[in-house]
């Protein structure tokens, strides 16, 4: 069969683009590859109507964006579609003037730094069980995530605590937001310079079952708490970036990242 170029997917083939991501062992939802659909844009790749290949494009403003959602079944994989999709993922973002940043696992970041990505810190995946408490707001302010990211990204944090089971966390200086995942609960963003430690564990405990958090590297005094519930690091990731050369916002209060989908 042969690969068709990228094209542009719609929101009939969010359930396809599900397996994809249900293949992998991604936590991501049909909610969130929704988002893509509406605030950005996921290009796709097909074989005789099959698709075998996605990378979504999500801007965050004028000055950046995030390239994510890089998928391949296993029978597609080492024949270029993943390059060729990233690649078309990035111009999106730079061709409007914006630079281009992801999350990418260790074997993801060889193969982008020879695209001409560039490191700039460190995140980690960290997984453990839920206090099963619950609690926490339906809604917040989600204002303090703009000053901590770099842009306005309220149609995404507001998106999250739109959905029933999510709840809202809120400290002096920032908060969380507790989400459920395909998988595992998703805590993340977190932000605080002094009270991202009590906000991630008052979200830990709330969630009812497995979670996950992306730790970055402003938020590395929170692991030895993380290990003391019984929590261990599952993956690591590097977060990269295209055409700029430092973070966005105030990484110091970053601690937690949304996800390595959405930054």
């Amino acid at each position: 069969m042969s690969i068709e170029p990228p094209c542009l997917l719609d929101a009939a083939h969010i359930d396809a683009a599900l397996a994809l991501s249900d293949e992998a062992g991604w936590n991501q939802t049909a909610a969130d590859w929704a988002i893509f659909l509406r605030h950005g844009q996921v290009f796709a790749s097909f074989a005789d109507g099959e698709l075998v290949g996605t990378a979504a494009a999500l801007p965050y403003g004028d000055d950046f964006g995030w390239v994510s959602m890089v998928l391949v079944p296993r029978a597609w994989r080492r024949r270029g579609i993943a390059t060729s999709l990233v690649r078309t993922a990035t111009d999106a973002l730079t061709k409007a003037g914006r630079v281009a940043l992801l999350d990418a696992t260790d074997a993801g970041a060889e193969v982008y730094a020879r695209m001409g990505f560039v490191g700039l810190c460190g995140m980690a995946r960290w997984q453990g069980m839920g206090g099963g408490a619950g609690g926490g707001n339906a809604g917040c302010d989600v204002a303090p995530d703009r000053r901590a990211f770099g842009a306005d990204r309220a149609f995404l944090l507001n998106d999250f605590l739109a959905r029933p089971t999510s709840s809202c966390f809120a400290g002096t200086d920032g908060l969380a937001i507790l989400r459920a995942g395909r998988r595992a609960w998703q805590i993340g963003p977190v932000i605080g310079a002094h009270t991202a430690g009590a906000l991630l564990h008052a979200a830990i405990d709330a969630a009812t079952g497995p979670a996950f958090a992306d730790i970055l590297d402003a938020g590395r005094a929170l692991l030895p708490g993380l290990a003391a519930r019984g929590w261990s690091e599952q993956r690591r990731f590097t977060r990269m970036i295209f055409g700029g050369s430092h973070l966005p916002g105030l990484p110091a209060i970053l601690a937690v990242a949304a996800g390595p989908e959405f930054g």
